[in-house]
C-alpha cells in the first residue's frame, strides 16, 4: 500500500516536474528506480532507458521520484527493487539493513563552488555570504571541505541554508548571497549574473556522488535481472560517453537547459564522473564511507557487493 501511495505521488511529481516514464513494452519486466532528484550525476542511466538497453534485458525501468530516507526504508521493506542513493544506502547497510550497494553511477562529484566574478580565489571568501543546502548536507559538507583546504575557518564565512540547488540559484540572483554551492548544470543559470566556477568539488576530493543499491535477496534470487540491470546502465554510460554530440539534446532535456550550449558545457564538466566500469576508487569509496560517518573498523563487505558488476562484460569503449 505504501509503494502504491508513493507511485501515485511519483505520477503527479512525472507529471508537474516532467520527469521521464519509460513505456511498458509488452513481454518487459517493470523494474521501479527510486531515484532522489534529477542529477547529472545518473543521466547515463537515463541514456539507457531512451535507447532501449533496459528493453534488450527484457526490463522496463520507472523511475520514482522519492526521498533518499524513505528509499532506502522502501528497499529494506522489498517494497521498490532498486535505489539510486548513495549516502543513505551506505548508512542504512552499516545499521544493519539487509541492502547492498552494487553499482556507483557518479564516481567523482558534480559540485561547484560558484562565486561572484569579484571573488577571485576561496581565501576571499571570508566574510561574504555562501548560499549551501541544508546544514549537515552534503553540499554543506563540500562547502566546509573546501574552505578548510584553503585553511579557512567556516566560521568566517556566513552560510545560507537555503534548501534546492534551485533556491540557491534564486538567492545568488537576488544578490542575498554571494556564493553558492550547488550541482552542475545550476552553475549555468547563475553565468550571465556574473557568476562564475570557483572550485569543483572532484578537483579537490574523490568522493562518490550517487550509486545503485538493491536487497541482498534480490542479489541471490534474482542474479539474471540484477546483471541485466547493471548491462543496461554500463552500457549508457559507454554510450553516452562516446556519443557526446548525439546525447547532447537529451542532457539539455533532462536537467532543463535552454540550449545545447548550455548542455555541452554540462557535459564536458561532468563527463569524467562516470565511471567505465561502474566502481568507485579505493579512495573515493574511503571518502564516502567517512563521509557517512563510519568508523574505520566498517568493513566494506557489510556496505557493497560488487560480484555480479564484476561478471558483466560487453564491449566498452576503445
Amino acid at each position: 500500500m505504501r509503494l502504491r501511495r508513493w507511485i501515485t505521488f511519483f505520477f503527479l511529481a512525472a507529471f508537474l516536474l516532467e520527469l521521464p516514464v519509460a513505456s511498458h513494452a509488452q513481454g518487459t519486466q517493470r523494474l521501479y528506480l527510486g531515484i532522489p532528484t534529477r542529477s547529472v550525476s545518473w543521466f547515463p542511466l537515463f541514456v539507457a532507458m531512451k535507447k532501449g538497453f533496459f528493453q534488450e534485458q527484457g526490463l522496463s525501468p520507472e523511475p520514482v521520484l522519492m526521498d533518499p530516507r524513505v528509499a532506502v526504508t522502501a528497499l529494506a521493506a522489498k517494497e521498490i527493487p532498486y535505489i539510486t542513493v548513495l549516502g543513505s544506502a551506505i548508512n542504512g547497510a552499516a545499521r544493519g539493513l539487509p541492502i547492498k550497494l552494487i553499482m556507483v553511477l557518479g564516481a567523482k562529484s558534480h559540485r561547484v563552488l560558484v562565486a561572484s566574478s569579484k571573488i577571485t580565489s576561496v581565501k576571499e571568501l571570508r566574510g561574504h555570504t555562501v548560499a549551501t543546502g541544508q546544514v549537515g548536507a552534503d553540499p554543506y559538507q563540500d562547502l566546509v571541505m573546501i574552505l578548510r583546504r584553503h585553511d579557512i575557518d567556516p566560521k568566517e564565512v556566513k552560510v545560507l541554508p537555503v534548501g534546492s540547488d534551485m533556491n540557491r540559484v534564486i538567492a545568488l540572483k537576488a544578490r542575498q548571497a554571494d556564493a553558492m554551492i550547488t550541482g552542475i548544470p545550476y552553475d549555468l543559470l547563475v553565468e550571465k549574473d556574473g557568476f562564475k566556477p570557483l572550485v569543483y568539488v572532484k578537483d579537490v576530493m574523490e568522493i562518490p556522488i550517487m550509486g545503485l543499491a538493491t536487497h541482498e535477496e534480490r542479489i541471490r534470487e534474482r542474479p539474471q535481472e540484477v546483471e541485466g540491470v547493471l548491462m543496461a546502465i554500463l552500457k549508457g554510460i559507454a554510450y553516452t560517453k562516446s556519443n557526446r554530440d548525439e546525447v547532447l539534446p537529451l542532457l539539455k532535456d533532462f536537467v532543463g537547459l535552454e540550449g545545447l550550449e548550455e548542455a555541452r558545457k554540462a557535459y564536458d564538466s561532468v563527463k569524467e564522473i562516470w565511471p567505465d566500469d561502474g566502481l568507485p576508487s579505493e579512495e573515493g569509496l574511503r571518502n564516502a564511507f567517512t563521509r557517512a560517518g563510519l568508523l574505520p573498523s566498517v568493513s566494506a563487505e557489510k556496505i557493497v557487493n560488487w560480484s555480479v558488476l564484476k561478471k558483466v562484460t560487453f564491449p566498452r569503449r576503445p
